[in-house]
């Protein structure tokens, strides 16, 4: 039994050790686009929605994320209490694969308190998203936050396993394209199922654009 549990660490180790070669040799590469239009482009309106607010990012916290590209956008629908916010962080090489920063620590660097985060799986189409759940407050406000990792077409709730999968891509001859997705919900009272439910109802509505955006042409590495 416990020769078993030594052998799953070595394994693990040595795929962690593995990963970690891989992502430092991918710093030095230089790796470019050829996506014909950026996420600010791909993410006006989503099928059910109206843009009700885009929330662009000052010149430092960019810089700070090392982004290759973004949206920040709110979306409004009819009849719903507050618009659903979006944040997707896109990457296009694997040496960034550590640059997106966890909501378990940006949250309460900016005074949010967190709920303990569930691990959840969304089948969205056929496509299972495996992401994480909390409520986030700050004074009266308090928002559901639905966020996870992607590599191409594979999702994570932790930068780890994100990062495995991203190096997988790379092994397979795949792009190295990853992001951070983050929809975060404003809620009142003990409205969170509601929330949750909203949350739900328009990852649905936006995944598929964003899964179309990943397939577009790869970039290429120099």
């Amino acid at each position: 039994m416990g020769s078993k549990k030594e052998t799953r660490l070595i394994v693990l180790g040595l795929l962690l050790a593995a990963t970690a070669l891989l992502v430092h040799m991918g710093q030095g590469s230089v790796v470019t686009t050829t996506k014909s239009r950026n996420l600010q482009t791909v993410f006006g309106p989503v099928p059910g929605y109206s843009i009700a607010y885009q929330s662009p990012l000052a010149e430092d916290i960019y810089r700070f994320l090392d982004l290759d590209d973004y949206t920040s956008v709110g979306y409004a629908q009819e009849g719903a209490v507050a618009p659903v916010g979006l944040y997707i962080g896109f990457y296009f090489s694997l040496g960034k694969v550590s640059a997106a920063h966890s909501p378990l620590v940006c949250f309460p660097g900016q005074g949010w308190t967190l709920d303990q985060p569930k691990k959840r799986r969304l089948d969205i189409g056929g496509h299972v998203i495996n992401l994480e759940e909390m409520v986030v407050r700050l004074e009266n406000r308090q928002e559901l936050i639905l966020y996870w990792y992607q590599a191409g077409e594979t999702t994570a709730p932790e930068v780890y396993r994100n990062k495995f999968n991203a190096v997988l891509n790379k092994m397979n001859g795949k792009s190295q394209e990853h992001a951070f997705v983050r929809v975060s919900v404003p809620f009142s009272g003990d409205t969170a199922d509601q929330a949750r439910a909203a949350g739900e109802q328009f990852i649905a509505a936006f995944y598929p654009v964003f899964l179309a955006y990943i397939a577009e042409t790869a970039p290429a590495t120099h």
